[in-house]
């Protein structure tokens, strides 16, 4: 798995808790718990490359949109 696939698969899981929103850290930690072996700063550089920016807005890589400062939800 990719680290984007990592990513995606910890935030489906977070959003199937009830989750509507969540921090970096509570991806990170979810991700390590589903196996994910790559380390914390590929993994923050990947979600970065995943928000939504007004740059970015129609690109289908875009995933998480920051609901608030620092929390983030699944745009799709």
């Amino acid at each position: 798995m990719s680290a984007q696939d990592d990513l995606i698969t910890a935030a489906q899981a977070l959003r199937d808790q009830g989750r509507a929103s969540f921090s970096v850290a509570d991806i990170l930690t979810t991700a390590r718990r589903y196996g994910s072996t790559y380390p914390d700063p590929v993994l923050r550089a990947t979600m970065d490359g995943m928000l939504s920016t007004r740059e970015s807005a129609a690109h289908d890589n875009v995933v998480f949109i920051e609901v608030r400062h620092g929390y983030y939800r699944l745009s799709r």
